[in-house]
């Protein structure tokens, strides 16, 4: 170990320092390959309770995903939090999927987002990266849907110009679909 006077003085003569950090990214990398997380909002309680109803489903149905909830703090943070690919699916109320996908207001800094529609359940929607595999969206979307309480409607683009995703678009034209076996799986 480096004593603290060593590196002041190699810093009070201009030497340059090596510094080193730890940070937890592999861990957290790891993590969210392994566990579907679901972005809700604490600034968003309804969003968020609807977050929680879903996720239920989808670790009753799909017990092997491990979905869970993850909160962020307010909805910049899930604007920035799926541009940058550090989660791919969140709940947002119409509103806020509209302004986010359109770039308005507080969101305008995130244009393009590269987002599309899962699912509809008339007031909020299940958003979700154009990076997921398709066949996660569509056994996502086939376990949520196979659940009529949650009522579900089949999601078009006509509310805001968002384009539904592949794996929504199989299900609901009655495709059928294998989950392949993956290293990670």
């Amino acid at each position: 170990m480096v004593s603290r006077r060593i590196v002041l003085t190699l810093l009070a003569l201009g030497s340059p320092v090596v510094a080193y950090a730890h940070t937890p990214y592999r861990l957290w990398d790891a993590f969210r390959k392994r566990n579907l997380q679901i972005l809700t909002s604490r600034a968003d309680y309804t969003g968020d309770e609807v977050g929680e109803a879903w996720v239920a489903v989808l670790r009753d149905q799909l017990p092997l995903s491990r979905a869970m909830v993850s909160r962020a703090r307010d909805l910049v943070r899930v604007a920035s939090l799926l541009k940058t690919d550090q989660s791919k699916i969140a709940v947002l109320s119409y509103e806020h999927a509209r302004q986010m996908f359109n770039g308005e207001g507080v969101f305008a800094s995130f244009v393009p987002m590269p987002l599309e529609l899962l699912l509809d359940d008339g007031a909020y929607v299940l958003v979700v990266r154009n990076t997921l595999p398709k066949e996660h969206g569509f056994f996502i979307t086939a376990a949520l849907v196979q659940s009529p309480e949650l009522g579900f409607k089949k999601p078009t683009m006509s509310s805001f110009g968002m384009g539904v995703h592949p794996g929504a678009q199989a299900f609901f034209r009655g495709e059928e679909m294998k989950l392949e076996p993956t290293a990670e799986s």
